[in-house]
């Protein structure tokens, strides 16, 4: 007789125990009714991305100095550059610059490593033109 009262006290308490549980999942759900819904309608209404979304690798054919500094930092080697040594002004020209997005993690160092170049020469042309130091202060204002 004495299993059979035991089994029926734990019966109950874990009754009670399933109940408590369900009805907090049921308060949870109550608690979501109230808020506005997260889905945007697309074409309509465009979500603004932050500043280091990592989706899309951006590249400007224009400003590219043909260092390869962004196949030298990407850890699959992914960026292809091709240039060409023009004799007569002692400079690189770049002829083509592809990534292969199937490969790509969008990983941004490219992206970053790219930026930080164009600054650094940009500081560097603004120090010669000067003709004083920048400290490390001014550098990452730019």
């Amino acid at each position: 007789m004495l299993p059979m009262v035991t089994g029926f006290i734990n019966y109950g308490q874990q009754t009670v125990r399933a109940s408590r549980y369900i009805g907090q999942s049921f308060m949870i759900t109550l608690s979501h009714t109230n808020r506005l819904p997260v889905t945007i309608q697309y074409p309509y209404e465009k979500l603004i991305t932050s500043e280091r979304f990592r989706g899309r690798i951006h590249f400007e054919f224009d400003k590219c100095i043909d260092c390869e500094v962004c196949v030298r930092v990407c850890p699959i080697d992914l960026p292809i550059v091709d240039w060409k040594l023009e004799t007569d002004i002692r400079k690189k020209r770049l002829l083509n610059y592809s990534i292969d997005f199937g490969i790509c993690i969008f990983c941004g160092n490219c992206v970053d490593n790219w930026n930080y170049t164009i600054r650094t020469i940009i500081i560097l042309l603004k120090k010669k033109a000067t003709g004083k130091l920048l400290d490390s202060r001014t550098i990452t204002d730019y």
